[in-house]
């Protein structure tokens, strides 16, 4: 199973990013391979809730059913999804506070289906997926530097 883990300090409380970061509908703002959720509720997501999410990662469109299956504010959040070709992903936040603001560290874990795109992801998805999400960690750096 790829797994892909991301940190950057972010100007803000663990409480701000937090908030933030766990609004799905919020995600679009930040990470480009977001296309939107539904419903589009602008608040933190609890455990249990479920949601939908539209997608373009590796240049594929994909729709994705969430659930959240931890949520404890400021300091860890995890959802998992699943897609109608069988794929799952495993998207995994922590919020650790820094004398300088909150370090964010992503953890993201998937598993592919069908086999032609395990083999798509071996040969390009897991690079264009890793600097799509360095371009969206910077955006989102740069949201709490406003």
């Amino acid at each position: 199973m790829p797994s892909q883990t991301s940190r950057i300090l972010l100007a803000a409380t663990t409480g701000q990013a937090y908030d933030y970061l766990t609004t799905p509908s919020r995600w679009h703002e930040w990470h480009a391979a977001s296309l939107g959720t539904v419903p589009d509720a602008p608040v933190s997501l609890a455990a249990g809730a479920t949601f939908e999410e539209n997608i373009r990662a590796a240049g594929f469109r994909r729709r994705l059913r969430w659930q959240v299956v931890a949520a404890q504010r400021p300091v860890h959040w995890e959802a998992v999804a699943t897609m109608d070709d069988g794929s799952r992903l495993r998207l995994r936040y922590d919020f650790a506070a820094d004398g300088e603001g909150t370090t964010f560290t992503r953890m993201l874990d998937y598993a592919l289906h069908p086999r032609w795109l395990r083999v798509v992801d071996l040969v390009f998805g897991r690079r264009r997926i890793r600097r799509e999400t360095a371009a969206a960690l910077q955006a989102l750096q740069a949201h709490f530097a406003r």
